[in-house]
């Protein structure tokens, strides 16, 4: 009974962490990115939503394995691999645009919005994959 507790618990915990990573980073699309406090604010949001995603993903996952859920294991599991390539992919993008595009560098500023927006649309995607699947499931 405990697992399948966790479980569910995570499940809403991941739909919530999806939930504050594409709302919270949204909003941040207004800033114009050619400060360094603004890219910094913005990498950050992203680091941090990547690793909670990552910490409750793998926790659920386990979960459901322990549950007797292999397939929903394995479908939170693939939640926690995306986070954990986009982390690196997202993040090392944007720490090398960072070096150059507070040095009036427009193209720089270009990409790293277009990061910024790419990022959002991957949550944005696994929160709609997340909330489609729960509706389909029975936990």
């Amino acid at each position: 009974m405990l697992p399948k507790t966790i479980a569910l618990v995570s499940t809403v915990l991941l739909l919530m962490s999806l939930g504050f990573s594409v709302l919270g980073s949204t909003p941040l699309l207004i800033l114009k990115h050619d400060v360094a406090m603004d890219s910094r604010v913005i990498r950050q949001v992203f680091h941090y939503c990547y690793r909670i995603v990552t910490v409750v993903a793998v926790v659920g996952s386990a979960a459901y394995a322990f549950a007797g859920r292999p397939v929903l294991s394995v479908a939170i599991a693939g939640v926690a691999v995306v986070a954990i390539a986009m982390h690196h992919w997202l993040l090392t993008r944007m720490d090398s645009l960072r070096t150059t595009m507070h040095d009036g560098d427009a193209a720089a500023l270009a990409r790293f919005r277009k990061l910024h927006v790419a990022g959002i649309a991957v949550n944005a995607t696994q929160l709609v994959a997340m909330g489609f699947a729960t509706t389909q499931v029975a936990f």
